[in-house]
């Protein structure tokens, strides 16, 4: 069986900004992807969920729920507790759809 080959990202790599999004490409065995991050409305109204969406996509579709309180839009502490949040989940949804773990 070949070895996959993932970096982990880290927060400081994703292009993202609460509130417009962003975007980050990650490379899985030589293939890049793009990966889109979209602020959309929580089941809780106070707060804000990112999704996660790949191109090519299917390799991921993943969501960070109740991500930042609405009202934290302009919190640098917010923002680098979401990139984060995202980083792991980027990093946790490679791994699973790749077999990593």
């Amino acid at each position: 069986m070949a070895m996959i080959s993932y970096k982990d990202c880290t927060p400081d790599e994703l292009d993202y900004t609460i509130g417009k999004g962003g975007n980050l490409t990650i490379t899985v065995n030589d293939k890049k992807i793009v990966l889109t991050f979209s602020d959309v409305p929580a089941e809780n109204s106070d707060y804000m969920n990112v999704k996660i969406l790949s191109e090519p996509k299917h390799i991921m579709a993943s969501i960070v729920i109740d991500a930042y309180q609405k009202d934290k839009v302009d919190d640098p502490e917010t923002e680098k507790m979401v990139k984060e949040k995202l980083a792991n989940c980027i990093n946790t949804a490679v791994k699973n759809r790749f077999g990593l773990i």
